[in-house]
């Protein structure tokens, strides 16, 4: 028991965001650009923070990211969905796909 093999953890999901044929993102899903507003936003609504620090600006970036993998996941047409519009700071994106 003391030596337990770990269990590899899952990879991490990847986008690929255009706009037209234009690439506006192509990257991890966790690195991916969000709106300032949107951070600062739900700093308030999860910790009652106004002024975020990085730990709470992380923990904010992970809720959110997994709410934009999840989208992602349900949608099979590449259109971006209102989680990704609200969310991400890519203008004028209209294909995002998990890759």
């Amino acid at each position: 028991m003391l030596f337990k093999k770990k269990s590899s953890p899952a990879p991490l999901p990847s986008v690929r965001v255009l706009a037209g044929e234009r690439v506006l993102y192509e990257g991890k899903l966790k690195d991916i650009p969000l709106k300032e507003t949107v951070i600062l936003e739900k700093s308030v609504h999860f910790f009652n923070d106004p002024e975020p620090c990085y730990i709470h600006r992380g923990a904010v970036r992970v809720r959110l990211t997994e709410e934009l993998h999840q989208e992602l996941l349900a949608r099979t047409d590449g259109t971006p969905g209102p989680v990704f519009t609200e969310y991400a700071d890519l203008e004028g994106a209209d294909f995002c796909q998990l890759t």
